[in-house]
């Protein structure tokens, strides 16, 4: 039996965050998931407005934007500020080595995998863990944090 995280979520991105407004999902995906997210001041941290998630440590988090899920990765903790950061409420932590983008997943491929998913909205699905296994092997064109390094220090 593989080892299953114990969660899988999806967690919709909000629209209103600058840094992906009017952006393309490989914009997202090159600038934010592979060029921010996990490398320092970040170093795997998402401030979220109003609430975070509500996961197990080893969660895998499904990222979805513009429609598509784009990214993964594995929460770790959460951490809600005393008081609000500006507009932010607390930040959720993920593993930084952990961070993926692939090819945008539509909710055919969710469904197919979960037949109990209906659709993409601004909902934070929880879906069998179970399952997670098959997903995964359906990605395609996976790509870490660490492809992105090593392509960065063969250019130098």
């Amino acid at each position: 039996m593989p080892n299953l995280p114990p969660a899988v979520r999806l967690l919709p991105m909000d629209p209103r965050d600058d840094w992906c407004r009017d952006r393309t999902v490989e914009e997202v995906q090159r600038e934010f998931f592979l060029g921010e997210l996990p490398f320092p001041p970040r170093s795997g941290r998402w401030r979220y407005r109003s609430a975070g998630l509500r996961a197990a440590a080893g969660s895998v988090v499904l990222f979805q934007f513009a429609g598509r899920l784009i990214a993964s990765a594995v929460y770790d903790h959460i951490e809600p500020y005393p008081e609000p950061v500006g507009e932010y409420g607390g930040a959720m932590h993920f593993l930084p080595a952990s961070v993926r983008v692939f090819d945008p997943v539509g909710p055919e491929l969710v469904q197919a995998v979960w037949p109990t998913f209906r659709r993409f909205g601004q909902a934070k699905h929880a879906l069998d863990p179970a399952g997670w296994p098959l997903f995964e092997r359906r990605l395609t064109n996976v790509r870490g944090p660490r492809e992105l390094v090593q392509k960065m220090q063969k250019n130098i």
